[in-house]
């Protein structure tokens, strides 16, 4: 990615979690249903561009031809495929991705307060190299982007993993989505219970919404805790009422994750939005 004196001003940050990156591009937001609307107006021209792009080397299966040629039921078939996604393999983790990025962007935050943008850029995973004006990352295949006084975003995203990600179409805002730094399991199974915590909620139901910092089933709590399924169910209701935890069925099983504000009450404070 090459870059001009104007670039360097508008490098930023995204505001928030986007749900739609995590599964399929579909422009920059951070409301799923507002992204399945993006996907549902995209026009047949850019469709057509996209899959040219995206098969120069191969030739396209017979539905993605049919959804490049503008079929309303091929685009209604694929508007289900993603929201199905969603429910499968987003949903259920919605709550740590966003906890995930946040704790990414005030990672960052300091980074450019000690560092400075070139500190930024350097230490984004997959990044081979910034000399003041290009940016080499590790890509499947040789690109130059000339980013051409656009700026560029930064994304970071819980499902990208090892190599950064951006358009095919060099000529659309410039994005790169890169891997946010996760906190580890045992990171953050190691928070410790304020007394005050354990004094408001009771020693069962603070050990619950802790093991809640990683999503977890009811059976997993609860051997977790050497206690019934029973008694997890009763406190994580406990919890669930107050907003400190979601609990999503994910087949026979239902998983529990910790919220925003379970998070704020574990750790003794709420995350300043930047």
């Amino acid at each position: 990615m090459v870059f001009n004196a104007q670039d360097l001003q508008r490098v930023r940050l995204a505001g928030a979690a986007d749900p739609m990156w995590e599964l399929t591009p579909a422009g920059l937001v951070t409301d799923f249903d507002a992204g399945c609307e993006a996907l549902t107006h995209t026009s047949q021209e850019r469709v057509t561009a996209d899959v040219i792009a995206a098969f120069r080397k191969r030739s396209p299966q017979l539905w993605v031809r049919t959804l490049a040629a503008g079929d309303r039921d091929a685009v209604k078939v694929m508007l289900r495929a993603v929201r199905a996604a969603h429910d499968l393999l987003l949903a259920p983790y919605w709550v740590e991705v966003q906890e995930v990025v946040a704790a990414e962007r005030e990672r960052q935050a300091g980074v450019l307060a000690d560092h400075g943008l070139g500190g930024v850029l350097r230490r984004i995973p997959g990044v081979l190299g910034w000399d003041g004006g290009v940016l080499r990352v590790r890509y499947p295949e040789t690109r130059t982007v000339h980013l051409a006084g656009r700026g560029l975003v930064l994304l970071p995203s819980y499902f990208c993993w090892c190599s950064p990600v951006t358009w095919i179409d060099p000529g659309l805002p410039p994005v790169l989505v890169y891997q946010a730094r996760r906190v580890t399991t045992s990171e953050k199974v190691g928070v410790k219970l304020s007394d005050a915590v354990m004094t408001l909620l009771g020693c069962t139901c603070a050990e619950c919404l802790r093991l809640s910092l990683t999503p977890r089933s009811t059976s997993e709590i609860a051997e977790q805790l050497g206690t019934s399924a029973g008694t997890v169910s009763k406190q994580t209701a406990v919890l669930r009422d107050a907003g400190l935890i979601t609990s999503t069925r994910r087949g026979t099983s239902v998983l529990h994750a910790i919220t925003p504000l379970g998070t704020a009450l574990l750790c003794g404070r709420m995350r300043t939005p930047y």
